[in-house]
């Protein structure tokens, strides 16, 4: 498939303990829906779930499925969303140089479906931020 998009999004699961790893699990173990999702990324690690070539269900249209590597950032209370921030702008970087992209590729779920997601970047006005930072990555 061919890779057009990067597409950021929250869990929007604050609670505690709700991990990178915990949200792993989830889709291993306990998802009874079509949704799914490439990476997830909290201030510790980042864990890939989907093969990249494959299509995950996270954008809820055709062309954000087809065409997008779906990445969820965690904001559970514990969590350090700062560095969970950081930690998503440099798995960004790194996907936009591996599939020659550029930062124009990058979307969040609400360009595709309206959705108030990434929630807290959205309401937060922090997505031109976000933006640079994955900038300041891929000239490293």
């Amino acid at each position: 498939r061919k890779v057009r998009y990067i597409v950021i999004h929250e869990t929007d699961n604050t609670s505690k303990g709700a991990t990178a790893s915990n949200h792993a699990e989830y889709l291993s173990k306990n998802n009874k829906t079509s949704t799914s999702w490439h990476y997830t990324v909290d201030e510790k690690e980042i864990y890939h779930h989907v093969p990249d070539e494959e299509v995950a269900h996270h954008a809820a249209t055709q062309e954000g499925n087809q065409y997008g590597i779906g990445i969820e950032l965690c904001v559970n209370e514990e969590g350090d969303f700062e560095k969970t921030f950081e930690n998503a702008s440099k798995l960004v970087a790194y996907l936009l140089k591996e599939y020659g992209l550029t930062t124009k590729s990058i979307k969040t779920h609400n360009d595709f479906s309206g959705k108030d997601c990434p929630h807290n970047i959205l309401k937060n006005d922090r997505m031109d931020e976000f933006v640079k930072k994955v900038k300041s990555y891929m000239q490293k």
